[in-house]
């Protein structure tokens, strides 16, 4: 496939993954996930969220420190929902960098491309997120899994096809 189409093809599956982080009901945490399987095809969605079962209450929600250890992240949803297609697959995250959690599953599922945002630490003094997120992209580089940054800003439609 020629770059350039490989290039549009990544923005429409990171467009999809921004799409699918709408559906999260975490007033502060959107992120969404799309796992192409080994030939490129699309296998599972993700999103971030409490497990099945689990009501989606506001105060859970709003508890920092509850929610965390009772979120699934959009990447593991995926994960879950693809079993062993993951394999050789790419993965597209919208919404935050890649945690070291999630990292550390796309790694034993054996996916081989993460698509997803650049960690900036440095623009983001504030945030564990863009910190931990540079520690995932050093356990991708570790294990020969390919890490593409594309830039949110980049999403924009023009008669109604992403570019």
């Amino acid at each position: 496939m020629k770059k350039e189409t490989a290039d549009l093809w990544d923005r429409r599956y990171f467009g999809l993954a921004k799409q699918i982080s709408r559906w999260s009901k975490d007033p502060k945490a959107k992120v969404g996930a799309v796992l192409l399987d080994r030939r490129g095809w699309p296998i599972a969605l993700g999103y971030n969220g409490f497990p099945a079962g689990i009501e989606d209450d506001i105060e859970k929600l709003e508890d920092g420190k509850l929610k965390n250890q009772m979120v699934v992240h959009a990447e593991q949803n995926a994960l879950l929902c693809s079993g062993t297609r993951a394999r050789a697959g790419t993965i597209y995250v919208f919404g935050k960098p890649v945690c070291p959690r999630c990292a550390v599953l796309l790694i034993q599922a054996g996916v081989k491309r993460v698509v997803g945002i650049q960690p900036d630490p440095v623009a983001n003094p504030d945030s564990d997120t863009h910190t931990q997120g540079i520690v995932s992209i050093d356990m991708f580089r570790e294990a020969n899994i390919e890490f593409v940054a594309l830039d949110p800003a980049m999403l924009i439609r023009k008669k109604n096809v992403l570019k």
